[in-house]
């Protein structure tokens, strides 16, 4: 018999396609803003994230053996694509000093460590490290599991701790404050595997379509701008997490209705190739964009459809040749780890 916690989920690759292709356009803007209305898209964006990471938590054999997983699956990818985004540009600095309006310095390395600094060659794969993060103190809370009250207050108190670290402008470096208030999130998806509301097939699946209304009604009404990377959200902590969870709800039933859309699943299930790449390809592609094509939306069609394509040949070329970057093999050999 299947062990339904081992199930690969057909829907949930639907769901992480759209959400990357989401991410992409935000990091292109432009005209694609303008889709954003009430910022309802970027309320739940980022938090969709960590809740489908949540959906995939184990234990494994012990803290020491987790801690490696996420270092194969998260920090050695991170590391990769941090470093070889920041050569690339030094390598084109080097052959073309012009092409940047200031030099290239190898301290841009260090802006890792910098608070929420802007990491200019290669921006979105701060959610990596953030990412990594979270993966550990749901960890460390997940031990309550056996008392549900007490590990859900634990959650929400650490969540709110991260909000109001956001509010006050303190800072935690590595985007551990960010982690901190995106538990909540993780944790969702903990508990939605773990109880199985809605990832398999239900006779309730027929009330889909209503859900799915009313949790955009919620999310219209409740969503605010939030900024993630930076911890710094424009409402409340209400709005932050009421806003989110309608959203995440609303597209992952919406993605369980359709099920599968081969190249926006195929895309989903190997995320963090397009999430890891399509920041160097914006840097270097986004000036030619503006100079040849003088329509905002072609700019962005333009851009998105390179991201995509781009993304689409690299990705098997990443799983033939080093997969150990991509998530999809371990670098760090795990042993029983106790």
């Amino acid at each position: 018999m299947t062990d339904p916690l081992n199930r690969r989920i057909e829907f949930v690759d639907l769901t992480k396609g759209i959400c990357i292709i989401l991410v992409v356009m935000s990091h292109i803007g432009g005209a694609f803003d303008k889709l954003d209305s009430h910022s309802m898209i970027a309320a739940f964006r980022m938090p969709l994230y960590f809740f489908i990471s949540g959906l995939f938590f184990k234990s494994y054999e012990g803290f020491q053996g987790f801690a490696l997983r996420k270092v194969n699956k998260l920090l050695i990818p991170f590391l990769f694509f941090y470093v070889g985004a920041f050569l690339l540009k030094y390598l084109v600095w080097l052959v073309a000093p012009g092409t940047f309006q200031q030099p290239v310095s190898w301290n841009e390395l260090l802006l890792i460590f910098q608070g929420h600094s802007l990491i200019k060659f290669n921006p979105p794969i701060w959610f990596l490290v953030a990412l990594f993060n979270c993966n550990i103190i749901f960890y460390l809370v997940h031990y309550l599991r056996k008392r549900v009250g007490l590990m859900f207050f634990a959650v929400l108190l650490i969540g709110a701790t991260g909000f109001y670290l956001g509010k006050n402008q303190m800072v935690l470096p590595l985007y551990i404050d960010i982690a901190i208030t995106a538990l909540p999130f993780y944790a969702g998806g903990f508990w939605i595997r773990r109880y199985n509301f809605f990832l398999f097939p239900h006779r309730l699946d027929k009330f889909i379509p209503v859900v799915v209304i009313l949790s955009a009604c919620i999310l219209y009404f409740s969503s605010s701008s939030p900024g993630m990377r930076t911890n710094n959200y424009s409402g409340n902590i209400f709005q932050l997490y009421i806003a989110a969870f309608a959203g995440i709800f609303s597209i992952m039933l919406l993605c369980k209705k359709i099920k599968h859309i081969p190249v926006v699943s195929y895309l989903g299930r190997y995320s963090i190739i397009t999430l890891s790449i399509h920041g160097p390809i914006l840097h270097f592609s986004y000036p030619l964009a503006i100079r040849f094509l003088h329509n905002e939306w072609l700019q962005a069609f333009g851009l998105l459809g390179l991201v995509l394509g781009i993304s689409l040949i690299t990705t098997p070329i990443f799983l033939k040749l080093i997969p150990q970057v991509v998530a999809q093999k371990n670098l760090i050999r795990i042993t029983n780890c106790e």
